[in-house]
């Protein structure tokens, strides 16, 4: 249902709608990842990308700074780069 919003054009609602999932749904310190959990860090960074959104990333700052390299991490430094970019 996001990915139909999303792909209809409706980039900045989506995005508003994951930015109060993900602290909600990511995994905390010390629990398991699923590949759901990855799934939906490469979907937020893609929609982050459409809307140009920009911020601090607090629940993905944390997974984004891991040192062990895993899907998750991956896509948790991909959309904390995207939101930490410098505008254009």
């Amino acid at each position: 249902m996001l990915q139909e919003a999303a792909g209809s054009g409706a980039h900045r609602e989506v995005w508003r709608v994951m930015t109060g999932l993900l602290p909600a749904y990511l995994p905390g310190p010390g629990e398991k990842a699923t590949s759901a959990h990855t799934r939906m860090l490469g979907f937020a960074a893609e929609v982050a990308e459409w809307a140009d959104a920009r911020g601090e990333p607090a629940a993905v700052a944390e997974p984004a700074g891991r040192t062990r390299e895993s899907g998750l991490v991956r896509q948790a430094r991909r959309l904390h780069a995207r939101l930490t970019a410098a505008s254009p």
